[in-house]
């Protein structure tokens, strides 16, 4: 069976960053060694000098970006910024957008889940959006986060990990193996079914005939 998984190759892989929730700083270094470019949302570039990260652009509409953090990325570090007013799309939308014109189709999302739940629930419905036009890996404080369509697919985890799946607003067709209650051509739809499955392997592999399905996989460490 053809494996769909995401990032399941070396293909170049755009990194955006915003201004919420981020991973701890060792798995956020990992994030930025296998990004190719990154592109911070605006209030993203607080982040960025934050955790001492160069980003190639900054994109938006740069209203919650304080006036020292844009001297030290124009002035000390001349990183363009493409100021995009538009009140049409927010400022990870216009990244996307910005991305897929240059030929990017693989986005890796840091910074966008957390401290605002309308935030939250804007990039899900994001990324929903683009799905048919690229793959995209969110990640949160504590979580992985992926969207997915018709495929199969393979995790990497660790045993007892938590991997929770929603159709999103439905899946049909779902199979799963090395999970602890293993789905079997389910149709999974909106609802707390699917929630606080577990890993019983370091791989978990999940097919889907239809429709898209919601992957949170939890920290370890959580």
């Amino acid at each position: 069976m053809k494996l769909n998984a995401p990032f399941s190759d070396d293909k170049p892989r755009a990194l955006v960053l915003g201004n919420g929730s981020y991973p701890d700083e060792n798995q956020t270094r990992n994030i930025i060694q296998k990004s190719s470019f990154i592109v911070c949302a605006n209030g993203g570039s607080i982040k960025a000098r934050e955790f001492q990260i160069n980003p190639d652009i900054i994109i938006g509409d740069i209203d919650s970006i304080d006036s020292g953090t844009i001297e030290y990325f124009i002035k000390q570090l001349d990183i363009p910024i493409i100021k995009n007013l538009s009140q049409e799309e927010n400022d990870l939308e216009k990244s996307i957008i910005y991305l897929l014109k240059h030929g990017y189709n693989r986005f890796i999302l840091v910074g966008f889940m957390g401290k605002r739940d309308d935030h939250t629930i804007a990039t899900l419905q994001i990324v929903k959006k683009y799905l048919t036009r690229a793959e995209f890996q969110i990640f949160s404080e504590y979580s992985e986060i992926f969207l997915l369509k018709k495929g199969f697919y393979e995790f990497q985890t660790v045993p007892q990990q938590i991997i929770s799946l929603f159709g999103f607003p439905h899946a049909r067709g779902v199979s799963t193996k090395s999970l602890k209650y293993p789905l079997v051509n389910e149709h999974l739809q909106e609802g707390s079914r699917g929630l606080s499955n577990q890993a019983i392997s370091e791989k978990v592999s999940i097919k889907i005939n239809s429709g898209t399905l919601l992957v949170i996989k939890i920290n370890s460490t959580v």
